[in-house]
């Protein structure tokens, strides 16, 4: 099995889906990752671990060194800035993802759920352009393809503003209704390499540290997905 995963800067596939990578690519499963920008705009560390000029030859490696962990085969970047897909035109983005999807031919597509997770105008704008790439996609297949969107639990970000952990800095986190997530990966086994991998994202150590002390709200030993659409095929 191949999948492909779709997401908007370095780090967001260890954040969402790092434990998952793992596990299916310890079971001989490939999988690829296409990554919108080089994460242009982000943090350069703090103390700082490189300059706003090197800033996205840094993160570009940082991911490399995450993806090797992992076991990603391949990452296609798309060229584009940090901070500006929200302006970009759907239908270019579509045009950049779409010509992937037919090389790679993945069985799996996996990207942000419509409020891009946190709602970050850059996740919003890969999933809708991913979403729509996966569907023009599934057309031309005679194989069954799967679509899903990363998920966070409507009942974990509860605990999260309760004990003061939430991520607001796109505004109130929406989440995923518990009913509505149709798969639970349990990454146990997985965890300490996704703990691994985050932390080679060494300029965005304020990210990953953030996220690892939920681990006392939370449990972050399962990652969870929406299936949001499939081809009739197979």
């Amino acid at each position: 099995m191949k999948t492909l995963l779709i997401f908007a800067h370095p780090d967001d596939e260890t954040f969402s889906s790092g434990g998952t990578i793992a596990k299916l690519t310890s079971k001989g499963n490939v999988v690829n990752l296409i990554t919108a920008t080089k994460g242009e705009a982000g943090q350069v560390g703090d103390p700082p671990v490189t300059d706003r000029k090197h800033i996205a030859k840094v993160r570009e490696q940082e991911l490399r060194n995450a993806a090797k962990i992992l076991g990603i085969s391949k990452i296609h970047f798309l060229g584009l800035i940090d901070g500006t897909l929200h302006k970009v035109k759907t239908e270019a983005i579509v045009k950049k993802v779409l010509p992937i999807l037919k090389q790679e031919k993945p069985d799996v597509i996996i990207t942000f759920d419509s409020t891009g997770a946190s709602n970050h105008p850059d996740h919003i704008a890969m999933s809708k352009a991913a979403t729509i790439a996966f569907n023009r996609y599934a057309v031309s297949v005679k194989k069954h393809i799967r679509l899903y969107h990363t998920a966070i639990p409507l009942s974990n970000l509860k605990k999260l503003e309760k004990t003061g952990m939430s991520y607001n800095a796109f505004g109130k986190m929406k989440g995923v209704s518990d009913e509505l997530i149709t798969t639970k990966s349990d990454i146990s086994k997985q965890f300490r390499k996704k703990v691994k991998a985050l932390k080679q994202h060494r300029t965005q150590h304020k990210d990953w540290e953030r996220f690892l002390k939920r681990e006392f709200a939370v449990d972050l030993n399962k990652e969870y997905f929406t299936l949001i659409s499939e081809n009739e095929i197979g």
